[in-house]
């Protein structure tokens, strides 16, 4: 259940960011009206983040899901300020989607804080499912008016790219704890590694593969397969936390490790019909990487004695990946 709510509470905070730079981008202004609501988020956000602790409860619920119904409710707010700003049909009838959206996820996270929290949560996490989803069927670009407001894609990229830079600022944090002077050690080298290693394979993708002006982005799969990689980098963060601290069985922080890294090479995969006609993704360059990742659980799974093994086996793993992932960028790089 904590591992539930976890990760539900992960999605709505995604998706809120999701939400708020899809709306920044087609309508945002610096205006006075969106720059204070976007501090009254993050005061909301602030008051969620401070409830989160390995238990769950009927109050923590209440502290947790409470700030972020008044999230969608002001994410709900400025779309309708645009709504009655817009003269462009296209612009309103995709904002009309997003009321639906935003409203159904408000009403649902409301109506859960006054339920039981068994049911509640059940609520909760219903209308946090059904809302992350419905976006992706409503405002796909078959659907709407070739007359809305294009999306500026460069600044997609780059506010999604800052999120995962985030995530992983907080993987460093996670990982300081090794690097004090009493227990800074080689180990400590090969977790930096394992971090570095995920950054770099992320940024060739992000700032040499993918190209920002591809006459055809696709806007909607960009977004929803950031979500596996971010979900990705949190199970590797936590994971390095239980082997490097027996928190938990060496088993399921190894499952827990590889869990990640695949779902954080599936995401970005899935970038590849938006990469540079140069670097189109080779069967040989995706074998590669599956047969690196493969090898280093099945190796894992005969040294689960041996956390600091386990440990350097992820860090090699990585770096390999890494490895491959900068090496294919150069050798396509256009020749002048």
């Amino acid at each position: 259940m904590s591992f539930f709510s976890f990760a539900i509470g992960m999605l709505i905070m995604l998706n809120s960011w999701m939400v708020q730079t899809v709306f920044t981008n087609r309508f945002g202004l610096n205006s006075l009206t969106n720059i204070a609501m976007m501090f009254g988020q993050m005061v909301f956000l602030l008051t969620a983040l401070t409830s989160i602790t390995g238990d769950v409860d009927a109050e923590r619920f209440l502290y947790f899901y409470g700030p972020f119904a008044a999230i969608s409710f002001l994410l709900l707010v400025q779309y309708v300020l645009e709504y009655r700003r817009t003269e462009n049909p296209a612009d309103k009838l995709f904002i009309r989607r997003f009321f639906s959206i935003l409203g159904a996820r408000t009403a649902g996270l409301l109506l859960s804080l006054f339920l039981p929290y068994q049911i509640g949560l059940v609520v909760a996490a219903a209308s946090v499912l059904i809302t992350w989803l419905l976006p992706g069927f409503l405002v796909k670009r078959k659907y709407m008016s070739p007359d809305l407001k294009p999306m500026n894609f460069p600044h997609l990229v780059e506010r999604l790219s800052l999120l995962v830079i985030i995530t992983f600022g907080e993987m460093l944090i996670g990982i300081e704890d090794y690097f004090s002077p009493h227990r800074l050690t080689l180990l400590s080298f090969f977790i930096f590694l394992i971090v570095a290693s995920l950054f770099m394979t992320y940024i060739v993708e992000i700032d040499h593969l993918i190209d920002p002006n591809t006459p055809k982005p696709q806007e909607n799969q960009f977004i929803y397969w950031h979500y596996p990689i971010i979900f990705g980098l949190s199970f590797v963060t936590v994971a390095i936390g239980f082997l490097g601290n027996a928190e938990a069985h060496n088993g399921f922080a190894v499952a827990l490790f590889y869990l990640g890294i695949f779902l954080m090479l599936t995401g970005i995969y899935q970038f590849k019909s938006m990469n540079k006609p140069s670097h189109q993704f080779t069967k040989h360059l995706v074998t590669s990487c599956v047969v690196i990742w493969l090898s280093g659980l099945l190796l894992s799974c005969f040294f689960l004695t041996n956390a600091a093994l386990l440990i350097g086996i992820a860090a090699m793993v990585t770096v390999l990946i890494a490895v491959l992932a900068v090496r294919f960028n150069l050798k396509n790089i256009p020749k002048n």
